[in-house]
């Protein structure tokens, strides 16, 4: 089955209009989005609120939500690879690894009790 996606890139944008493309997206049947954790500059908690505010708009015309991520995100907003809980409050749907993560810290993340249903 095949589904249409859109990349938004927060840090060259605002909230509200990355909230009407993903409005202007499903009304033409895209289903997914990809958005970029790697260059975003803000807090833990500003992070989490915006995010999930965009998700959640996203999720109400029930497209899924996939954040780029990489080693140095995880060490910047303090997120332990066996505690993924930080990804489930912003409503994110996965996350793509990015750069080189080693074999340990993926296991520890596929053995994650946290899973990203809501």
């Amino acid at each position: 089955m095949a589904r249409l996606g859109i990349c938004l890139y927060p840090e060259h944008s605002t909230l509200e209009k990355d909230k009407e493309y993903i409005t202007l997206a499903a009304k033409y049947g895209f289903k997914r989005i990809f958005t970029c954790l790697l260059s975003v500059e803000k807090s833990r908690e500003e992070i989490v609120k915006e995010f999930r505010e965009l998700m959640d708009h996203a999720h109400t015309y029930g497209m899924e939500v996939i954040l780029d991520v990489a080693p140095f995100v995880f060490e910047r907003l303090g997120v332990s690879y066996d505690d993924l809980s930080f990804f489930k409050e912003m409503h994110a749907d996965g996350i793509r690894l990015d750069e080189g993560f080693d074999s340990l810290k993926e296991a520890q993340m596929t053995y994650n009790p946290r899973t990203f249903e809501n």
